[in-house]
């Protein structure tokens, strides 16, 4: 018998983004053996008017518009208007694989105890298909663990029982958000891992956001909410490590882009964090910074970090 898969796929609907959404919409409309019923969700101001004409006039997809300009809140939005059995989701610059949902639909059908089906998938690299998670097979023991290794859910690679992962699991930072929801269902649900590729992930796609300086900051944040879920002292210690390398990272963008009064800033939180001593050697670059400069404008800098 056949299913209806809801895919919920954020887009802004830009110029640059129209032809990317109709590649990941002509692979779940094309090349999927169950019904499949793709959830646009439009966000932001900066869409094309004939993109979005285009896509609300379509019969073959639902579509969607918000005003505000966010994956997370577009991916909530989604998931509030799936109305099938199960749902997945898919980015606007991303693929599924031929039988993607059959293979996934396969596995949930087989263990009605499961909560989700996670599979592996292709990185996109100068036009070759690379695995995108070597170890994947791993997971299944100590999804945690690995979760602390590598980010094993992607907006592609799940598949999932609609009245078990419900609109709560989607409230998440609007940055490391998949990590995150990963976090939750580890925690809390059962997961099934198939180390099968069932989708294929484009990288440095125009305006992709997670290569951007606003995701660069948002990761010590995003981080801080990991660490108050009810974790073990494991990976709690992992993500304390994770954080502290995190804000080093800022502090070490703004070095280089000449804010040295951030940079110091985000360098002493870095330090005075749990597992931030590793980071301390670091001081000397933002202290030659300010040779030749009178010892009381260090002296004042240091203060207001």
């Amino acid at each position: 018998m056949k299913r209806c898969v809801s895919v919920v796929i954020p887009t802004a609907a830009t110029p640059v983004r129209a032809a990317l959404l109709s590649r990941a919409l002509v692979s779940l409309l094309t090349s999927q053996n169950e019904l499949v019923v793709p959830i646009v969700v439009i966000n932001g101001s900066s869409y094309a008017p004939e993109v979005v004409e285009s896509l609300k006039q379509r019969r073959d997809i639902r579509c969607m518009q918000l005003e505000e300009g966010s994956a997370t809140g577009a991916r909530l939005a989604g998931r509030k208007a799936v109305d099938t059995e199960f749902f997945g989701l898919l980015d606007d610059d991303d693929e599924y694989l031929p039988r993607a949902v059959e293979i996934r639909l396969n596995a949930l059908v087989r263990d009605e105890s499961a909560d989700a089906v996670i599979t592996n998938g292709y990185r996109r690299w100068n036009d070759q298909d690379v695995i995108a998670f070597p170890e994947f097979s791993t997971c299944e023991t100590d999804p945690l663990g690995r979760l602390m290794d590598f980010p094993w859910l992607t907006s592609a690679g799940g598949l999932y029982r609609a009245e078990s992962v419900q609109l709560g699991y989607f409230d998440v930072p609007p940055y490391m958000e998949m990590t995150y929801l990963a976090m939750k269902l580890a925690l809390s649900k059962k997961l099934v891992f198939l180390d099968t590729p069932t989708y294929r992930l484009y990288s440095g796609t125009p305006e992709s956001l997670s290569a951007t300086e606003h995701y660069l900051r948002g990761e010590p944040a995003a981080i801080r909410r990991c660490l108050a879920l009810d974790l073990p002292a494991r990976i709690k210690r992992r993500l304390a490590q994770k954080y502290a390398a995190s804000l080093h990272a800022v502090s070490d963008f703004e070095r280089a882009h000449g804010s040295y009064l951030a940079a110091w800033r985000y360098h002493l939180r870095s330090i005075l964090s749990p597992c931030g001593f590793r980071h301390l050697l670091y001081t000397r670059h933002l202290v030659s910074v300010f040779r030749g400069r009178s010892r009381r404008a260090v002296r004042f800098t240091l203060f207001l970090g």
